[in-house]
C-alpha cells in the first residue's frame, strides 16, 4: 500500500508538472518574503536549476536586492519547505 500524495506527487512528475508548480509556489512564497512593496518592483520570472531569475524594474532596487540576497534566499526556502515544496533556491539572480 502506498500513500496517496506520494501516489501524486509522482504523477505530476510524469506529467512534468512538477516544475510549473514549483514555479506557482515560489510567486507565492516570493510575496510572502520580500513584502508588498519589493514585490511590486521585483517578480519572479523562472527557475533553472534551482536558480531563481528575479525580473527588477531599475537598478536602484537591482542594487538593494542584490545587498538583501543571502536573507532573502534563506526566508524562500524556509517557506518553501513549509509548503513542501521539494525544490530548493540555491542562488538567486536579479535582472
Amino acid at each position: 500500500m502506498t500513500c496517496l500524495e506520494d501516489e501524486v506527487d509522482s504523477f505530476r512528475e510524469i506529467l512534468g508538472l512538477e516544475d510549473r508548480m514549483s514555479e506557482i509556489k515560489i510567486i507565492e512564497v516570493w510575496n510572502e518574503c520580500v513584502g508588498e512593496t519589493i514585490s511590486k518592483f521585483a517578480v519572479p520570472a523562472g527557475i533553472k536549476k534551482n536558480k531563481l531569475m528575479v525580473r527588477v524594474e531599475n537598478s536602484v532596487w537591482r542594487h538593494e536586492l542584490a545587498a538583501r540576497k543571502e536573507e532573502i534566499l534563506k526566508k524562500l526556502n524556509a517557506n518553501l519547505q513549509q509548503v513542501k515544496n521539494r525544490k530548493v533556491i540555491k542562488e538567486i539572480v536579479f535582472v
